[in-house]
């Protein structure tokens, strides 16, 4: 137990800090009113780290780049103000489009900021959802609340783990979903009191989210900010065309998701 205790208090340390500088990419050398831009909503993993491979690899790709620190310690209704203050300082609005990649935080604050004042100019969302991961909020608030605290997020991991999925409907957005497909270290560590929260739901409806397409990767959540490569040829082709590729996967994988992957499972 203690050994339990230690692993998921030095797991959630090394990934719950607010710690995450603005990134901000501009082509200065075109107008705004002809450009797109990338907007990334990190989520409790964010990190300099994370930002750094996320700066990397989606600059010079044909779009600019924002990933705002709209994340708050409080509430998600903070984070949605954040967000918006974000958007009209950065004068996000002046964009032709906007295409935005949203990790589990950041889907939560994104739907409820278009609830609250509109689709504006976005005009794709890829959502990075976890039926495993989006339980961990409610874990690590049941379990490791010194942690927290020492933190200083604990009400925000609160208030994200007693929200339901806020959806939104796809009328005027094309809509992409990644289901992530294995348990991250934190939620193998918790397997047992994760499944006592009911059984894992991998259909993409189970998510509650109106979508053009989906696909399945094989990632965790913590690889889903470092392992980019993996997935990028498939956020920029869902950005182009409205869909993913017919390379991605539409079906569940047929594996035990809180075995870490290996190789010799694709």
């Amino acid at each position: 137990m203690a050994k339990l205790l230690l692993s998921s208090f030095l797991f959630v340390l090394a990934h719950s800090a607010l710690i995450g500088q603005e990134v901000i990419v501009i082509d200065t050398t075109s107008s705004k009113e002809i450009k797109e831009a990338i907007l990334i909503l990190p989520g409790i993993a964010d990190s300099k780290k994370n930002r750094k491979l996320q700066k990397d690899y989606f600059e010079q790709k044909g779009f600019d780049l924002f990933i705002p620190e709209y994340r708050d310690d409080e509430t998600l209704e903070q984070c949605v103000e954040n967000l918006n203050n974000f958007y009209k300082t950065q004068h996000l609005e002046s964009y032709d489009k906007i295409h935005v990649i949203s990790y589990i935080i950041g889907s939560w604050t994104l739907n409820q900021f278009i609830n609250k004042y509109g689709v504006k100019n976005i005009h794709s969302i890829i959502y990075d959802r976890s039926p495993i991961q989006e339980r961990a909020p409610c874990i690590v608030s049941n379990n490791l609340q010194l942690v927290l605290w020492l933190k200083g997020i604990r009400f925000i991991i609160k208030d994200l783990a007693e929200t339901s999925y806020p959806p939104i409907e796809n009328d005027s957005i094309q809509i992409g979903i990644i289901i992530e497909s294995k348990a991250t270290k934190l939620m193998r560590i918790y397997k047992k009191k994760t499944l006592r929260m009911g059984p894992i739901l991998w259909g993409v409806n189970d998510l509650n989210q109106d979508h053009d397409d989906h696909f399945y990767t094989r990632l965790d959540h913590n690889e889903m900010y470092s392992e980019l490569d993996l997935i990028g040829n498939e956020i920029f082709h869902f950005i182009h065309n409205g869909m993913f590729s017919n390379k991605a996967r539409r079906a569940p994988f047929e594996w035990d998701p809180f075995v870490p992957y290996k190789k010799e499972d694709s």
